[in-house]
This record gives structure tokens, sequence and C-alpha cells, in this order.
């Protein structure tokens, strides 16, 4: 018993443990006062009054009494599930919840000082830059007959030649329509394929039935019923939207900007595999 008493003595009187003991004393008290702060939800004016201006927003009148408490009450569930979630991680591998969170920060890299417009010499300059955007491009209307073999499609141009009263009667059973108006060129390469495409582009003249025409499906006979040229806008009627168009170009590169900045400070370390090493 002497001994046990003389070694603790000795213990006390070591600095590193005292040091040690104090470290941990100071430690377990922030422990306990994080953990007693976390079981703390704090209601102050500021939150009041938000939640009872979200609440008119959406009513157009402003809470009772009972409303106002529900409103609370209703903030305070919402924290404390809030919070249990993050205690036990629930937060950590949760896909919807990250990409709400990266939605979120890319929102905040987009909340920058908004670029002083340009006068009108420098949005005419932008709308000839972009000029593709604002006209409208060549157009066509056709019908079409359709086959499964070229030879078949050739026999119905040879056909249609004596006489086309009947022309929807004609060939294979299509899936789509056999008559399409104002079709652009993008829209017809989503429809028909590059091939058929570009020989529909390629047809000057109006009326007459041509082919046989290759499609991402077959075989086609076809007639142009109309083309209107490609239109570009007067710069004078679109001075509204190049200065809208403008802005938000502006926006998108500042936000590109702000994040490259932000990629620069994160490298990017590849874990080798298993037996790569």
């Amino acid at each position: 018993m002497q001994a046990v008493i003389s070694f603790m003595r000795t213990l006390l009187r070591d600095r590193l443990i005292w040091f040690v003991l104090i470290g941990g004393a100071l430690f377990a008290a922030e422990w306990a006062w994080q953990q007693r702060q976390n079981k703390v939800i704090l209601i102050d004016l500021p939150l009041v009054e938000k939640l009872a201006v979200q609440w008119q927003a959406q009513t157009k009148s402003p809470p009772n009494a009972s409303q106002l408490d529900a409103l609370i009450e209703g903030y305070v569930r919402e924290e404390i599930l809030v919070r249990e979630a993050a205690r036990l991680g629930l937060d950590q591998q949760d896909v919807i919840i990250r990409r709400r969170l990266a939605q979120k920060v890319e929102f905040f890299l987009g909340d920058v000082e908004p670029p002083q417009s340009p006068n009108e010499a420098g949005l005419k300059e932008y709308f000839d830059e972009n000029i593709e955007r604002y006209s409208q491009p060549e157009k066509v209307s056709f019908q079409h007959i359709f086959a499964n073999k070229q030879v078949e499609a050739a026999a119905l141009l040879t056909q249609l030649g004596e006489g086309e009263a009947n022309w929807r009667l004609l060939g294979q059973p299509f899936m789509l329509n056999r008559e399409y108006a104002g079709q652009s060129q993008t829209d017809l390469l989503q429809l028909m394929g590059r091939r058929f495409t570009d020989a529909v582009f390629a047809q000057a003249q109006l009326g007459a039935w041509f082919g046989p025409v290759r499609s991402a499906y077959g075989w086609h006979v076809v007639k142009l019923t109309a083309r209107s040229q490609k239109q570009v806008p007067e710069f004078a009627s679109m001075i509204e939207k190049v200065a809208n168009d403008w802005h938000v170009e502006q926006a998108r590169n500042a936000q590109q900007a702000a994040w490259e900045k932000l990629r620069q400070d994160y490298q990017v370390e590849m874990v080798p595999l298993e037996g790569e090493r």
C-alpha cells in the first residue's frame, strides 16, 4: 500500500501528467459543450419574421398567433430531424443531397455583380458574331413514299411519272408521317438522317418527284412542295433579345471563371488498383 501511495505522489509531481489531465478535462468540457449546443435550437426575431414572410408569400395574408406557433413548431421539427440526419451520417452518401448541395454552390458561384451593359455598338458587334443564333434557317416542306428496297423505290418513281392521284396509297406503310412542313436541316437530320437530308436540301425543283433517296429507315421517293430561304432579322428588331442573351452569356462566363478558380484549390489523386502498386 505504501508503494502505491509513493507512486501516486510521484505521478502528481510530474508536470506532463498534469498537462495530460488538464488537456483531457478541457477536451471533455469542449465535447460536452458542443453536445449541449447541438441540442439547443434558438428561435430569434429574424427567424420568426422569415417564417411569417414565407407564410404571407404563399397565402397572401399574415399568419395569426396559432399559425405562427405551428410554423415555429414545424421549423423545430425540421431542424431536429436535419441535425439527427447529420449526426447519423445520412447526408454523406445520399446522391440527391449531394446534387442539391452542388447546385447551391453553383448558384453562389454565379452570384456575382452583373456587368455593365454594353452600348448599342457593342450589342451590334455581339449580334453580328452570333448571327446564326438569330437567323431563321432555310426550311423545306415535302411529301414522300416509303419503300423497303431501292428497286421498289425506283419502280414507284416510274409509276408516279404516269400519274400521282393516289400517291398516299403507294409504297410500304411508314411509322412516321408521309408529309412534312417547315423542316430545317437540323429537324430533318434528327428525323431521317444525313443522306436523306442532304438529298432533299440539294433538290432545287419544286413539285416533281425524285429519288430513290436513302434514309435511316429505308428508301423513299420525295417531292418538294415548298422551300423558304434563310432569313436574317434586322438588328433593331432584336436588340432587346440580344441584350438579354449578352447578360446570360456574361453570367455563364463569370460562373465558369469562378469554378476554374475554385478547381485550382483542389488536387485530384488517383488511388492505384490492387496489383498495380
